[in-house]
Order: C-alpha cells, then structure tokens, then sequence
C-alpha cells in the first residue's frame, strides 16, 4: 500500500541516500552525506514541508519545499543554525568556494519579486508506480491544508531534461521563465495556480 506522510527525524538517512542516487551530478550532492542530513533535517519545521513517499513499508522518495519563498533560506538556516555552523566550518576547510556559491544562491533566491510557495526537491526510487506523480499531488495537497493561497513554482533545467519538463507540464505547470542560474547554468521556472 502506498501511502504518503510528513517525514520525521528517522526518515533523514534514507531521504539523503535517495538524494544521493537521483542527483548525483549536483552542487548539494558534492557537499556530502553530512551536509545533506543537516539540510534535510531543517526542512522538518516550518516554513519548510518535508514528505516521504512509502510502499511496502520502505520510503521510496520525498518532496521538500516551503509554503513561502521570501526569506526561506535565512528561515531553513535558523531552524538548524547549530548543526549548520558547525558543517559550514567544516566545508569552509575542505571547500571554500562552495560557501561562497551557497551565499550567492541564497541572495538570488531574496532577488525575486514573485511570492510563491516553493518545490525545491522531489525524488524518487526508479518506479513504474507513479511515486512522482503521487508525491507532486500531496505537496500541493500539503500546501492547502496548511493555507497556504500562493501559487507553487519549480525550477528544473533547460537542456537533456524533455521528460522531466513533459511531466511538470502534464501535471498543470506552466512555464513562467528561462533563467541563468550559478554558473550560467539554464533553467525552467514553472508556476501551478492552487486557488
């Protein structure tokens, strides 16, 4: 049976290693399993939305978001601030440039003008189930039940990536804007209307 829930602290571990699997060619993944368990361990309080996906009693992905964009990241940093200090020493022995790419990140998020919630991560185990589908449903379900009246966006790249894009878009996105990311790096921000 599928089901779909609010992840919780025992969740983390298998969130990171379904992270690890799915993206292992981004900026987030490089920073390592340590970095990844405190940043997902953040998204367990608000403003943030954390849910797990499982069937057969195993977790098999998860979406992580926020029910508000402006300020989200100063928030997701304080709702972790000790245990976020203390990998950011470490990161800024073993990999500088990466605190600098972190902070340039974090300040274009603050530069966007549009109020929007936000699906920042969503993964799942290779599956012929429609975990994807289920998981972009509840968030957005999620996003309801908790009030939230501003539309969802999501960001995901331009190039090599036409089933992700075919599947944002069959699932009611539109797309809202071409954009250069870090290291001018193209991408797709799609907007949904949930009111």
């Amino acid at each position: 049976m599928i089901v779909t829930r609010q992840a919780n602290k025992q969740d983390i571990n298998t969130i990171v290693e379904i992270h690890l699997e799915r993206f292992s060619n981004f900026f987030l993944t490089n920073l390592g399993k340590t970095f990844l368990k405190v940043f997902y361990k953040a998204f367990l309080k608000k403003p943030a939305i954390l849910l797990v996906i499982e069937d057969e009693n195993a977790i098999k992905g998860f979406a992580a978001g926020s029910l508000h964009n402006k300020g989200f990241f100063k928030k997701l940093l304080l709702n972790n601030l000790l245990e976020f200090c203390l990998i950011g020493i470490k990161i800024a022995l073993t990999n500088p440039f990466a605190l600098k790419r972190i902070a340039v990140n974090v300040s274009k998020s603050e530069e966007n003008n549009i109020v929007y919630a936000e699906l920042l991560s969503i993964a799942t185990l290779q599956n012929k189930k429609g975990y994807g589908k289920i998981l972009l449903e509840k968030f957005q379900e999620e996003l309801i039940k908790q009030n939230c009246n501003f539309p969802i966006s999501l960001t995901t790249d331009y190039y090599d990536n036409a089933k992700a894009i075919d599947f944002y878009k069959n699932s009611g996105y539109e797309m809202l804007e071409i954009f250069y990311s870090y290291q001018n790096r193209k991408m797709y921000r799609f907007i949904k209307k949930i009111n």
